[in-house]
């Protein structure tokens, strides 16, 4: 009966290797192609989060081995590419209280703009792709921290 168990226990184990997954393999697509395809929300001007963003996508590229290919657009058709799997991330001023909350995971603020209305900046990816999840709420966490 020990034996028994401690086969079931070895071979669930062995399946968490998997976990947690991207269905749509967005991690494992940006590795093997070397590019990070990034919308940018057009704010018409620089924005307050312009170097904390580049200092996060830097580190996403590190971390992955893959470059960014920036596309400056308007929200709405950004973050809709997003949503169809035409870019792997986001990157922009999104009001707190945005409908687009429960349709994209919008990670930790990498800034925050006080004028003339409270927006935060943030990496916005696609719901779901949790292994790419995971890698830029790291990236953006040691980015906060201020981490090399």
């Amino acid at each position: 009966m020990k034996r028994l168990l401690l086969g079931c226990l070895g071979l669930s184990l062995a399946g968490c290797d998997s976990l947690p997954r991207d269905p749509d393999h967005t991690l494992e697509r940006v590795r093997s192609e070397k590019l990070i395809r990034v919308g940018v929300i057009a704010d018409g001007g620089e924005g307050p989060g312009l170097g904390a963003a580049s200092a996060f996508l830097g580190r996403v590229a590190r971390a992955t081995g893959a470059r960014p290919a920036l596309r400056r657009g308007a929200s709405e058709a950004l973050l809709l590419d997003l949503e169809a799997g035409k870019l792997d991330l986001v990157l922009g001023t999104v009001s707190p209280d945005s409908p687009w909350a429960a349709e994209v995971a919008i990670l930790h603020p990498l800034a925050e703009s006080a004028a003339p209305q409270h927006l935060l900046v943030s990496p916005i990816a696609r719901n779901g792709e949790n292994r790419w999840i995971m890698l830029l709420e790291r990236e953006a966490d040691s980015a906060a921290a201020g981490e090399a």
